[in-house]
């Protein structure tokens, strides 16, 4: 089985496709997330500003994230989409179960073969 480190605030459900066992992986108690910065994008016809929004790492949390992956080498890294996008390649996204892609959070469940990287 993968070691899976879940940087989230809840647990989330996870499906091996290829037995197709089902299992929780508890968040880690470790929060990763990434600093929102705006670029100006122009003006919608209406006069509202548009922006565009990048996720970048912050250092604080970067060293966090550096900890992380010393305790637990060769783990998957997984939190959310904003923190997969400030730390490319170290933090993974989820991407839903076939068949569960739209489904209640409480009822979701996440591949373990597949990531948002």
């Amino acid at each position: 089985m993968k070691k899976i480190v879940n940087t989230t605030p809840h647990s989330v459900r996870m499906t091996d496709l290829e037995t197709g066992e089902v299992y929780e992986v508890p968040s880690c108690g470790t929060l990763i997330n990434a600093k929102p910065i705006e670029e100006p994008a122009g003006k919608h016809t209406s006069g509202a500003e548009l922006a565009r929004v990048k996720f970048t790492a912050d250092p604080q949390v970067e060293e966090v994230l550096a900890d992380l992956e010393r305790e637990n080498p060769d783990a998957i890294i997984i939190g959310s989409i904003i923190a997969a996008q400030g730390f490319p390649g170290r933090v993974f996204g989820l991407i839903a179960t076939p068949g569960f892609e739209r489904v209640a959070p409480a009822e979701k469940r996440m591949r373990d073969d597949k990531l948002e990287g």
